[in-house]
């Protein structure tokens, strides 16, 4: 029983955060004219692996909800989901707790694991997409 509990927990983390960041999708395709993805929950992930959240190409999005939080395991996993193309990100939290964000930032121009809140990501987010999508890259 525990383990089916822990996963619907993983499915609810999941879409909360897909319902986080669609607006932020939306919101960037029209403001380029396009038609925005929908992001996804990865439905076969037990089955064929892949990260947690599909519809941006360029990112490996892994969720985690849970109590026992073991942030270098989900992150080395975060990091095998990216085959090392995409951007890795870990996006975690405690019931009752806010979301974390675990990604690649840069300090004085040096690359290393940073964890942040999830606004400044959300931003970061959306910075990026319009980014991606003024280059005509998405």
């Amino acid at each position: 029983m525990a383990g089916k509990m822990s996963r619907n927990k993983g499915q609810r983390g999941e879409r909360e955060v897909i319902k986080l960041l669609q607006p932020i999708v939306d919101r960037s395709f029209q403001r380029f004219k396009l038609e925005p993805p929908c992001l996804q929950r990865n439905l076969l992930q037990a089955h064929t692996g892949g990260h947690d959240v599909f519809g941006l190409d360029w990112l490996a999005l892994e969720v985690k909800y849970q109590e026992t939080v073991n942030l270098s395991p989900w992150w080395q996993q975060t990091l095998r989901q990216s085959g090392g193309v995409k951007i890795p990100v870990l996006i975690w939290r405690k019931s009752r707790m806010p979301w974390r964000v675990r990604m690649y930032g840069h300090v004085d121009e040096v690359k290393t694991v940073v964890d942040i809140d999830l606004p400044p990501f959300l931003e970061w987010m959306e910075t990026r997409l319009c980014t991606i999508l003024h280059a005509g890259e998405s």
